[in-house]
């Protein structure tokens, strides 16, 4: 019987998910045919071409792990938010779906940290679809703001400083990183490829 799936646009996302290096191996598949698929279309055909899909690309991104660097573009990039946070500026790894999502996730941090009291200034972040373009181009967007204070014009003046402070620590740990200046544009950070090795199965 013929798949009822389009195995293009399915092996596509199997990719994205396996390669982001967010996810255990046994998590992909059913994050495939219940998340990304409609489970009850699905025929035994198309189980079994996902099962054996998921585990060819798993094994293939193991295989490329091995002869990675200790030290990977990841590993650079947490070192970058890591500094970040230690200057009172919230990063945040794929932070939720959408820059709404993302800027959700900073605001809960924000209160948990406890609001203005927390002395935080500012955050960045990238949402999983920035993530998705990273994995496949080496480029990540990534939004910033100059904390939740409510004077406009100092949040303005503050969110120019974390941009530069971004762009700043992304050419420190040798990527490659534009930004207009304008407040209301992300950074664009060219990462060179994106590697991070997955959970520990």
């Amino acid at each position: 019987m013929a798949l009822t799936l389009d195995p293009e646009d399915t092996r596509g996302r199997i990719h994205d998910l396996v390669w982001s290096g967010f996810h255990a191996d046994a998590d992909i598949g059913w994050m495939i045919t219940d998340e990304y698929l409609d489970p009850d279309e699905l025929t035994p055909e198309d189980r079994a071409w996902i099962k054996a899909e998921t585990t060819r690309a798993c094994a293939a991104k193991r295989a490329a792990e091995a002869q990675w660097p200790v030290q990977t573009e990841y590993d650079r990039l947490e070192a970058v938010f890591a500094q970040l946070r230690s200057e009172k500026i919230i990063a945040l790894h794929r932070a939720g779906n959408t820059l709404s999502d993302g800027h959700d996730d900073v605001r809960e941090q924000w209160r948990a940290a406890g609001r203005l009291e927390s002395g935080i200034r500012g955050c960045c972040f990238y949402h999983a679809q920035d993530l998705d373009g990273a994995v496949r181009s080496g480029r990540l967007y990534l939004a910033f703001s100059g904390g939740m204070i409510p004077e406009i014009a100092q949040r303005e003046t503050n969110t120019v400083v974390v941009g530069r402070r971004i762009v700043e620590l992304l050419r420190d740990a040798g990527f490659g990183a534009q930004w207009s200046g304008n407040i209301n544009e992300r950074i664009e950070a060219d990462l060179g490829q994106w590697r991070k090795r997955g959970p520990a199965a």
